[in-house]
């Protein structure tokens, strides 16, 4: 009798318990965004429990994170938006493999970044983005002030010299302090050929770390970059 009270008292418990939102807005109360629009208890792959096939987490957060979305995001992008370096797209590239020789990528070797790429080892927005803690703004899941995000994947590309010509096509050198004088360029000049930010366009200002290191985000944009230093990137 004393074991089905307690079986009783933890099954009163567990239904009297409120359902748990995500901590940060806008994934939580503010938006009207609750657990279960997505995850589902059941029938799910892998051990997150998300609304979504492993492969396709990415096109979850686009249902919300698109024009026209069901939550009306600010920040919302499109398939086209995709990036295919060199020809389109302003975003870096998701729901595709980890491991890229031509673009110096690999497979993520940060725990917190490995564990949330696809079964079929594809980059999602979850493996960068950790939709219930904005610890890290914008929903980090690190701090990617000193490039680290980049870097996990890209480490090929963490190059501390320059390279020698050798006929082959090389990478400029990052980690390392952009030299002082106007010969290289310090400060960094705008489309106008002026020091900027002399064109009043802060989107394509050329950014350097704490310590004046060139960083793989000094020249380039994760989102909303369109390659273009006259005009004005997105959100």
């Amino acid at each position: 009798m004393k074991q089905i009270r307690y079986i009783f008292l933890i099954l009163l418990i567990l239904v009297c318990i409120p359902i748990v939102n995500a901590t940060d807005d806008p994934h939580g109360t503010t938006a009207s965004i609750n657990c279960e629009q997505c995850h589902i208890s059941h029938g799910t792959l892998g051990d997150i429990l998300v609304n979504a096939t492993d492969s396709l987490v990415s096109t979850l957060c686009l249902s919300c994170h698109t024009p026209g979305g069901w939550a009306g995001m600010t920040k919302s992008f499109s398939s086209s938006e995709r990036a295919i370096p060199g020809q389109t797209g302003t975003s870096h590239a998701w729901n595709v493999d980890t491991a890229n020789v031509i673009r110096g990528a690999n497979q993520p070797q940060i725990p917190v970044l490995l564990d949330h790429i696809s079964s079929s080892g594809r980059i999602t927005c979850a493996t960068c983005h950790d939709p219930h803690s904005n610890t890290v703004s914008p929903f980090l899941r690190l701090d990617n002030s000193a490039d680290a995000l980049c870097l996990d994947c890209h480490r090929s590309r963490d190059i501390a010299s320059v390279k020698t010509y050798t006929g082959n096509t090389l990478s400029h050198p990052t980690n390392i302090a952009l030299p002082s004088g106007t010969g290289w360029h310090n400060p960094p000049l705008d489309v106008d050929a002026n020091p900027q930010p002399s064109d009043g366009n802060t989107t394509n200002d050329f950014v350097l770390g704490a310590g004046g290191e060139v960083r793989c985000t000094s020249c380039h944009g994760v989102h909303y970059t369109d390659s273009n230093a006259g005009t004005v990137d997105g959100p």
